[in-house]
């Protein structure tokens, strides 16, 4: 009943009180967030079907100065001035008819001075916003591009008992899958994710991965996420913390940060960017013997359906020249191919012109025969 559930979160994240909408939903619904000291902490849960709810501190009323709103499908708790004694377990309460109880949503808030390093973590997300106006992609088509509107946050979710385990083989230049038990090479196994995680996936760009994990550090044994593409293969080694016994979450940012070469060179987002418009293979770092039941994999998107999950502001759109169509001109229009021999992106040619070129060339050669 309650599985639809969309959770947003308004945080003052800098000292100057911005307030952000988070990347969360309750596909994690056990979540943590950071509120600075005399600052607001704001929780919406919408999409709900239930006769009855509630809001709950640490099993008890939300504190008095905390507001809650009840709309038709949504309820927001706003708790402004956070004070010391405000941190702890906000929990959403769901009651069916029945009586039966279920919490759709715990968040563990702590309260923090507004450190410079708080404030950095606001800087950060905004300069994510701001990447995609400095730098346009457009498939090295044009430098003409801005921030694509109307455009609402998505996400794509599989089970990875949906996905296929392949031993891959992993070296400096490549990445091949494994069929062979005799091979001298070392090989890790990885869940290799259904179609909706390959293909074109820019929208996906400035958005976040989330999967399961099952221990902290940097993992020695390969890396934890692979991005196969046509003409580059991008790895990632994701620094996380074990949030407790059971099986723990990562998530890492789709964007050029952190992500790697097979080389170990730095990627830019040209090349990130490639790989996104046209994905080959999504890998992921297998844990099966941690994983007691099945675990979400979760990618965000983009599209025009407003799913209350958030505005999107990190997509490109581009001014395409004729013969190109997309967001970042990744594709061709109709009348138009494909010719790879130009660039990696390679350019669109149009078919009639090409047809009349072939035509010149065979009379020319009848002529001179």
């Amino acid at each position: 009943m309650w599985r639809s559930v969309v959770v947003l979160f308004a945080l003052s994240a800098s000292c100057s009180g911005l307030e952000l909408q988070s990347e969360e939903s309750t596909l994690l619904n056990h979540l943590s967030a950071v509120v600075p000291h005399g600052k607001r902490l704001k929780l919406k849960v919408e999409n709900l079907n239930h006769p009855a709810l509630r809001w709950r501190f640490n099993g008890r009323p939300v504190s008095e100065k905390c507001e809650v709103a009840i709309a038709q499908s949504s309820s927001t708790l706003s708790c402004p001035d956070m004070d010391w004694s405000d941190a702890g377990l906000y929990e959403y309460e769901a009651i069916a008819a029945d009586g039966r109880r279920e919490i759709v949503l715990a968040v563990d808030v702590k309260v923090a001075e507004c450190t410079e390093e708080l404030a950095a973590k606001q800087r950060k997300v905004e300069q994510r916003v701001e990447r995609v106006q400095e730098e346009c992609f457009c498939s090295g088509i044009t430098d003409r591009c801005r921030k694509a509107a109307n455009l609402f946050r998505n996400q794509i979710v599989t089970n990875v008992t949906e996905s296929d385990m392949v031993d891959l083989k992993i070296s400096s230049d490549t990445v091949e899958e494994s069929w062979s038990e005799d091979s001298e090479q070392e090989s890790w196994t990885y869940y290799s994710l259904p179609s909706s995680h390959v293909g074109n996936l820019l929208k996906s760009y400035g958005g976040f991965f989330d999967f399961p994990s099952n221990d902290d550090g940097i993992d020695e044994d390969g890396p934890d996420v692979i991005l196969k593409g046509k003409y580059y293969t991008l790895v990632h080694h994701n620094r996380r913390e074990l949030l407790s016994s059971e099986v723990s979450r990562s998530k890492i940012e789709m964007t050029e940060d952190d992500w790697r070469q097979l080389n170990g060179e730095v990627v830019t987002k040209s090349v990130f960017m490639t790989v996104l418009g046209n994905v080959k293979a999504f890998y992921v770092k297998c844990h099966q013997f941690r994983l007691a039941e099945p675990q979400l994999m979760v990618l965000d998107s983009a599209d025009w359906v407003d799913r209350s999950l958030g505005v999107v502001t990190t997509v490109e759109e581009c001014e395409c020249r004729a013969g190109y169509k997309g967001m970042s001109c990744e594709s061709c229009s109709r009348g138009y191919y494909r010719r790879h021999a130009v660039g990696v992106q390679g350019i669109c040619v149009s078919i009639r012109e090409k047809w009349e070129s072939l035509k010149a060339s065979h009379s020319l050669k009848h002529k001179y025969a």
